[in-house]
């Protein structure tokens, strides 16, 4: 471990005047917890019921498990690797909690896991977890920074809510994960009224950009260079990415103003502007006004007449320049267009079918890069046809299987979890390390920005679960408009009713007045909050991305990350009365038991002798104040923000 004793140096050199606010009473073990600026949750989550595990498959996802296991070990003697040693109950229960549930434990969490008696608790666990809203929350923040989820894309003219709030729903109900692509891909209508259409949204406007984003995201594959010639690095031509693309050209996001069919009154944006002119000269026609008839263009629909052509420059002798092209995947099964037929219900039949060569194998291999911090293809994102595979019989196999479990993604990271390679010890990878990776156990990485902003909520706010973001419900009935027989008057009654209920503002407003500290920092799980925030966010300073491109987030370390775990607001926030490790370490009766819940809250474990002294020792010299001094050194050690 990394830290495995506290040095008295270490100890001294984090020393702060922050950690004088620590100031426990001497006796008030039975004393009600006191209260203070941080904000409390309910206790209650609004957000959809979360699908259960079938305890009844269980046997079934050892036996998988121990095939998983059987390959590695094959693959150990293959290349004369010897595996870790598995890991103490300590060490499980913080790792999965933080895997599947994207927060550490909490002190009550871990205590009663690591009190169980239970020979099958870790497998309870991991269904508890899978089970549970921490797991949806953490599976969004996932997919969000793979999918580049924002709340207003396209220069701020969507309103994209609603499809962050079904993506959410189907993690809860743990929808079937060719299902959901599917429905994404196909989805038609404005986005409050079908959520799903957000996933089309996101590339308004751009057409060839979006088959691209698609094949990388759901088929790991990079095509973009083909964009504009043939690609360098890989088989593809530029013809082939045409062909590709041409499946998805005939989606539209935005509908025309011109369009007679639609708007037989005529352009309907110029004429409410004109209307509202005339009722007030002074009136912003822009702003929330124009937003409300922009928002309202914004529809998915398909027209198979609209053909993709070949560019007007185009050099290559296989096809000739503006030359309209006829959709063909890009490998696999041919996948044919024929009268009638939706071109993108054609693609999502292709794209999800089982016999995808890659479909299937690129979402296995992202869970097990998830659950192992490398895949066992790399990069996960760019699979290629000479691409190396550290175990292709143990890829083949998870392909199969996820195939076998009808594509629930949910049970084959049951499966991982319940492997031992999983449960070994991590792994140091240098970034300079050269060669396949075979797995002794997982690899050694940083927590996410919102793992680690999750985790500090844990021991700091009450019930923090319960801050869930406002609803977009009824947003349909707000804004959804005819716009071809709106007036000003509704236009305008519709944008001042989204300012005061759905708008940044409004929201803005009911958080800060709800869950902020200070009236300023908004505390809620990083899949509540707003997207994208701040660059100088806590979240943006330790590599939540922008959401511009896919990935985007990071986990290097900076500057800012030091001062932000130094001084930061949310870590002086956890050494004030009112908070949960605060709180708790001030009802223990004795120095052994405040340290124990320091450390247990911190680093899901009991300190060392060594540790222990030197605590002691701190708390001896500083009085209650050391106790501060403790919480704020182990929330500034490695072993915290890493994921052993």
């Amino acid at each position: 471990m990394f830290f495995r004793c506290i040095s008295a140096l270490l100890f001294l050199s984090l020393l702060s005047p922050v950690a004088d606010a620590f100031q426990p009473p001497a006796n008030q073990a039975n004393a009600a917890p006191p209260t203070g600026r941080i904000p409390r949750g309910s206790g209650k989550i609004d957000g959809p019921p979360v699908k259960k595990v079938d305890p009844a498959g269980l046997a079934d996802v050892k036996k998988s498990a121990a095939k998983i296991d059987e390959l590695i070990e094959a693959n150990y003697k293959k290349h004369g690797v010897t595996g870790n040693a598995a890991i103490t109950d300590a060490v499980f229960c913080r790792r999965v909690w933080l895997h599947l549930g994207g927060r550490i434990p909490k002190l009550e969490e871990v205590t009663q896991f690591l009190q169980s008696k239970d020979p099958e608790k870790r497998s309870h666990l991991i269904d508890q977890l899978l089970s549970s809203h921490d797991h949806v929350s953490h599976m969004f923040n996932y997919w969000a920074n793979i999918l580049r989820l924002q709340d207003h894309p396209i220069n701020a003219n969507q309103i994209a809510q609603p499809y962050h709030e079904w993506i959410k729903k189907s993690l809860a109900e743990n929808t079937p994960y060719d299902q959901w692509v599917t429905q994404m891909i196909t989805a038609e209508g404005r986005i409050w009224d079908n959520p799903a259409a957000g996933y089309s949204m996101r590339d308004s406007g751009m057409d060839l950009d979006h088959m691209d984003n698609t094949v990388q995201v759901f088929l790991g594959t990079q095509i973009g260079c083909a964009q504009c010639h043939d690609h360098p690095f890989d088989r593809w031509t530029q013809k082939e990415f045409y062909q590709m693309a041409a499946f998805l050209y005939p989606t539209q996001t935005r509908v025309g103003v011109a369009d007679k069919k639609r708007f037989p009154s005529g352009n309907p944006v110029e004429r409410v502007r004109n209307e509202m002119k005339e009722i007030d000269p002074n009136y912003n026609v822009n702003g929330a006004f124009g937003r409300m008839l922009n928002a309202n263009l914004f529809v998915v629909t398909e027209n198979p007449l609209r053909r993709l052509k070949l560019p007007h420059d185009y050099q290559y002798d296989n096809a000739k320049a503006d030359e309209a092209v006829t959709a063909k995947p890009i490998f696999g099964a041919d996948a044919k267009i024929n009268k009638g037929d939706s071109p993108k219900a054609v693609f999502a039949k292709w794209l999800t079918a089982p016999e995808n060569p890659r479909f299937a194998k690129n979402i296995a291999n992202r869970m097990w890069k998830k659950a192992f911090g490398i895949g066992l293809i790399e990069p996960a994102n760019d699979i290629r046809d000479e691409s190396e595979c550290s175990n292709p019989e143990l890829l083949d196999y998870l392909t199969s299987e996820l195939i076998r479990l009808k594509y629930d993604v949910r049970e084959l990271q049951r499966i991982i979890c319940h492997t031992q390679v999983w449960q070994r010890s991590a792994q140091v990878r240098e970034v300079t390390d050269e060669g396949l990776y075979q797995f002794p156990g997982p690899t050694l990485h940083r927590m996410t920005a919102e793992q680690l902003w999750d985790s500090l909520l844990t021991m700091a706010v009450y019930n923090f679960e319960s801050f869930t973001r406002p609803t977009s419900d009824g947003l349909a009935k707000t804004i959804g408009l005819d716009l071809d027989k709106a007036t000003a008057a509704v236009v305008r009654k519709a944008a001042e009713d989204y300012e005061a209920t759905f708008s940044t503002t409004a929201q803005r407003k009911l958080t800060q007045a709800r869950n902020s500290y200070k009236n300023r920092t908004v505390l809620a799980r990083a899949s509540e909050l707003p997207v994208p925030l701040p660059s100088d966010h806590f979240l943006r300073q330790f590599g939540q991305g922008d959401r511009e491109l896919i990935e985007a987030a990071n986990t290097d370390g900076n500057v800012s990350q030091i001062l932000a775990m130094f001084n930061g607001e949310i870590t002086h926030m956890m050494l004030e009365a009112g908070s949960v490790i605060f709180d708790d370490t001030v009802k223990a009766k004795t120095v052994n038991d405040r340290i124990d819940v320091i450390f247990l809250s911190i680093l899901s474990r009991k300190a060392t002798t060594s540790e222990e002294t030197i605590a002691k020792a701190e708390i001896k010299d500083s009085g209650n104040a050391g106790y501060g001094n403790v919480i704020w050194a182990l929330i500034n050690t490695k072993e915290f923000l890493f994921i052993q």
